[in-house]
């Protein structure tokens, strides 16, 4: 087939350019921002994720400036443990591939640096009428995607009721391993993604017209254990600070949303979901090694769409909504809602083999 135009030089359209080069296929990436960019601080590499890189050859490089995905504490406001998840007994069996937390600036060099000189332009986007003269274009260009308001017509986001700080700042905290403190109507995560390196990541229930505080410490008060005092008494200026509305971008008809005529969407462009289990890049990144696979099949084009969107229907439904559930869960602010929330993740903690299967089914790709 001819060149594919790739709309969005994100962490999807980068995949995806990667493996069509590796499938034999050309791509051009057209990006409108100047040069790469690196939205969103760090990033939580799930297994899934890092299946898609071993396949792709990438993931020695990514795990190279990284910090390991070994295990994940969920704890109370106060820091009390309420549990922990441990995921190197699904890594020792050759389960799950194993994850990592990275800065997502890294992740977004390795793609880039694994393409053909020229793949992509940056402070680039499609003229009028040129999706219409390429044989394929794909939106890559994320929940505002351009792409899919000129092609497939408007469709809303659905803001879900809370907003996110993210960012990257020196390890005060002194964690080793991925933290999530659960409040009541907030959540606060800390993640290492180096030695010295956290990336910092926050939800709050919010009105959507409300401007929230600039002061996190202030805002987030009903924390009291001790790391995050260090935390906070550290934090970076509030510049450094990215604030964003939580949202999900869902249509029932998702073969039609997917994929029309000569035009096809894949990551947030198609299914934008909130970031409450790390999924985002995942979804994304599978999307690109399923759809470069149907488009090197040889069969025509409009039905290696169609099969794209079939094989991909199932399972980013299923990750949409257990996201969704998780942030619904996370976010309740009833005191009596947040203490069986809290007694029931204890339980739920110490079914260990239960907890394993389930994990195993949610971040296991076999394409």
């Amino acid at each position: 087939m001819g060149t594919v135009l790739i709309v969005g030089g994100g962490i999807g359209g980068l995949s995806l350019a990667r493996e069509l080069a590796i499938r034999g296929v050309r791509a051009s990436v057209l990006e409108k921002a100047p040069q790469l960019n690196p939205v969103g601080a760090g990033i939580i590499m799930n297994p899934n994720a890092m299946r898609v890189l071993e396949r792709n050859g990438l993931a020695d490089e990514v795990r190279r400036d990284s910090w390991p995905y070994l295990t994940r504490e969920t704890r109370d406001r106060r820091g009390r443990l309420l549990a922990t998840r441990d995921y190197r007994p699904l890594y020792d069996s050759g389960k799950l591939s194993q994850g990592a937390l990275v800065h997502r600036a890294h992740l977004l060099g390795v793609l880039y640096r694994s393409l053909p000189p020229g793949t992509v332009r940056f402070g680039a986007a499609p003229e009028a009428g040129q999706s219409v003269e390429t044989e394929l274009v794909v939106g890559a260009d994320g929940i505002r995607s351009q792409v899919r308001r000129e092609r497939f017509g408007q469709f809303q986001p659905r803001y879900m009721g809370y907003r996110s700080h993210r960012l990257i700042m020196e390890n005060v905290a002194g964690v080793r391993c991925f933290t999530e403190y659960l409040g009541r109507g907030q959540r606060i995560g800390l993640v290492p993604i180096s030695e010295s390196k956290l990336y910092v990541w926050t939800t709050f229930n919010s009105p959507r017209k409300a401007r929230p505080a600039p002061d996190l410490a202030r805002t987030f008060a009903q924390f009291t254990d001790e790391r995050l005092q260090r935390l906070f008494a550290a934090l970076p200026s509030a510049q450094t600070i990215i604030t964003t509305e939580i949202e999900e971008l869902w249509a029932e008809d998702w073969v039609r949303l997917w994929a029309k005529g000569s035009a096809v969407l894949l990551g947030d462009a198609a299914h934008a979901m909130t970031p409450n289990i790390g999924q985002g890049a995942g979804m994304a990144m599978e999307d690109a090694a399923v759809l470069a696979e149907e488009l090197a099949s040889g069969v025509e084009i409009e039905h290696a769409l169609a099969k794209y969107a079939r094989r991909r229907k199932p399972r980013v439904e299923m990750v949409m909504r257990i996201s969704r559930e998780v942030g619904e869960d996370g976010q309740r602010s009833g005191a009596l809602a947040c203490w069986l929330r809290n007694r029931r993740i204890e339980r739920e903690g110490r079914d260990v083999q239960r907890s394993l299967a389930e994990l195993e089914r949610l971040l296991a790709f076999s394409g």
